[in-house]
């Protein structure tokens, strides 16, 4: 069941290991206004990660509260549906694993059109950890928790 879910989750994706996703944050320096904006959502192996530059207001306001979810969207010929992660977030700073999340998502050529690629300073690669993930089949009415189904006991980093 649990391959047969995550295939069928990833076929929604645009491209292979990536999704336009919006991400909502806190910006507790006025007074926690939430804030939502698109980003690429990158999943390898049912971790997720995004893109942001360094001195960014999402780097900012997530340096300063680190709840955050990110909502994909995905459609049929008739209905839609989604995913939703909820959880915390964590930078990703060795230089092996965010080279392995640029090539495996296919995201050098984006990496370099903004930066230096994945080593730049100016690039923080932020890895959201779940604490709760949603799916909506497109054509249903309810949303599932699939946490369990999609993320195995995992000790440490990927």
């Amino acid at each position: 069941m649990k391959s047969e879910l995550e295939s069928e989750i990833r076929n929604f994706f645009s491209t292979p290991h990536r999704a336009t996703a919006y991400l909502a944050t806190v910006d507790s320096m006025n007074g926690f206004m939430p804030e939502i904006r698109p980003i690429t959502l990158i999943e390898l192996d049912w971790f997720f990660y995004f893109a942001t530059t360094t001195q960014s207001r999402k780097a900012t306001e997530l340096a300063r509260h680190e709840n955050i979810s990110a909502l994909v969207m995905f459609k049929n010929d008739t209905f839609s549906g989604y995913l939703r992660i909820a959880g915390t977030i964590e930078q990703v700073y060795d230089v092996m694993e965010r080279e392995r999340i640029a090539d495996v998502a296919a995201f050098r050529k984006v990496l370099e059109c903004r930066w230096k690629g994945a080593k730049d300073s100016n690039l923080s690669f932020i890895r959201i950890i779940p604490q709760r993930i949603e799916y909506m089949r497109p054509g249903e009415d309810d949303a599932k928790d699939v946490t369990a189904d999609l993320l195995p006991i995992r000790g440490g980093n990927p």
